[in-house]
C-alpha cells in the first residue's frame, strides 16, 4: 500500500509541470519544432533591441527563431518581407492557404498659423493602411497577396488559376478605364482653358470696337457676354475613370473565389 502510494505521489508530480504547460494560454511554435507554452506572449518592439516575443519569466524570443505564436491579440505567423522579420495576424484559416495581415501607419506633421507673422502650429496627421499576406500550409513563407504569388501558390489547381484570371482581366480593365479617363479629363482641362481664352479675347475685341464705335453712334449694341464652361471631354473622362471601379471592386471577389475553390469551400 505505501510502495502504491508513493507511484501515484510521483506520477502526479511528474504530470504537473506537463499539465501547467498545456493548460497555458498562449503557446510560440519555433522553427527547431519546439513549442512553448506560457501565460503571457506579447510582441515588442523596442528601441534597441528591434522586435522580440516576450514571454513568461522575462523570456525573450528573437522573431527569426518563432514560426508563429498566440497571443492575447491573436494567432500570429511570423515572416520576412524584404529581408524584414515581423508578425502577422491570422485573419482567415485556410486547409491549405491562410490569410493574414498588417496595419501600417504613417505620420505626418504639418506646420500652419491664423495670420500671417503669427506663431505656428504643429498638426499631426496619422494615416492607416492594411496591407494582406497569405502563408501556404504551416510551414509556408509569409507572401504579399497578389496574383502573381497567388498564381504560383495555387499552379496544381486550375480551377482556382481560372479565378486568377479573371481577377487579372478585371484589373487590367480597371486600370486601363482609370487612365483613359484621366487622360480624357486632362484634355478636357486643356480644351476648356483653350475655349475660354478664346472667349474671352473675342470679347475683349469686340467690346474695344463697340467703344469705338459708341462715341459716334450711341446706339451699337454692346457685344454679348462671353461663354464660360467645361468642355464635355471633362464629362466622359469623369465617366470613364469612375467607371474602372466596377472591374477594381469586382478583383477582390474573384481572389476570395480563388483562395475558397483552393482550401476546398467550394
Amino acid at each position: 500500500m505505501k510502495a502504491l502510494l508513493i507511484t501515484l505521489s510521483l506520477s502526479v508530480l511528474f504530470a504537473l509541470p506537463v499539465l501547467s504547460q498545456s493548460d497555458s494560454l498562449y503557446y510560440v511554435h519555433l522553427l527547431d519544432g519546439t513549442t512553448l507554452y506560457s501565460n503571457k506572449v506579447r510582441l515588442v518592439n523596442s528601441l534597441t533591441r528591434g522586435k522580440y516575443l516576450l514571454l513568461d519569466s522575462n523570456r525573450r524570443i528573437t522573431l527569426d527563431s518563432a514560426r508563429d505564436f498566440k497571443g492575447w491579440q491573436g494567432t500570429f505567423a511570423i515572416g520576412a518581407i524584404d529581408g524584414i522579420y515581423d508578425a502577422f495576424r491570422l485573419q482567415n484559416e485556410g486547409r491549405r492557404i491562410s490569410l493574414y495581415s498588417k496595419c501600417y501607419y504613417e505620420t505626418e506633421t504639418t506646420w500652419w498659423s491664423p495670420a500671417p507673422g503669427e506663431p505656428q502650429t504643429p498638426t499631426t496627421i496619422t494615416s492607416r493602411e492594411k496591407a494582406w499576406f497569405f502563408r501556404k500550409g504551416p510551414t509556408g513563407e509569409i507572401e504579399r497577396v497578389n496574383p502573381g504569388n497567388l498564381r504560383i501558390a495555387m499552379a496544381d489547381n486550375p480551377a482556382s488559376l481560372a479565378q486568377l484570371k479573371i481577377a487579372g482581366v478585371n484589373l487590367g480593365i480597371g486600370i486601363g478605364l482609370f487612365a483613359a479617363g484621366a487622360g480624357t479629363v486632362i484634355a478636357g482641362f486643356i480644351e476648356t482653358h483653350q475655349r475660354n481664352t478664346d472667349a474671352y479675347d473675342t470679347y475683349a475685341a469686340e467690346s474695344a470696337a463697340w467703344y469705338k464705335n459708341s462715341m459716334t453712334n450711341p446706339n451699337t449694341p454692346m457685344p454679348i457676354l462671353p461663354h464660360y464652361g467645361l468642355s464635355p471631354l471633362f464629362y466622359v473622362g469623369s465617366a470613364l475613370a469612375l467607371s474602372g471601379v466596377i472591374p477594381i471592386c469586382n478583383v477582390r471577389k474573384h481572389l476570395d473565389l480563388a483562395l475558397d475553390i483552393y482550401n476546398g469551400n467550394e
